[in-house]
């Protein structure tokens, strides 16, 4: 019965190292780097994922004299 539980809970981690890996993805940042930090350590991932800014990537303008 206690193995069932500490297996749940480890389930229930590693979905929410998941979550947080996605929701990094999708403000610009890489997904792997993520997904390892938010399995190992997902409460301060968490914290770090809403304090932080997204990444704005910038491509500049178009340079259509450039052949």
């Amino acid at each position: 019965m206690a193995s069932d539980e500490i297996i749940l809970a480890g389930i229930a981690w590693a979905a929410m190292g998941i979550v947080i890996a996605v929701a990094a993805a999708l403000t610009g940042r890489p997904f792997l780097p993520w997904l390892l930090y938010g399995v190992a350590f997902w409460p301060l991932a968490l914290i770090h994922l809403i304090f932080w800014r997204p990444r704005i990537r910038d491509a500049g303008p178009l340079d259509e004299d450039e052949e």
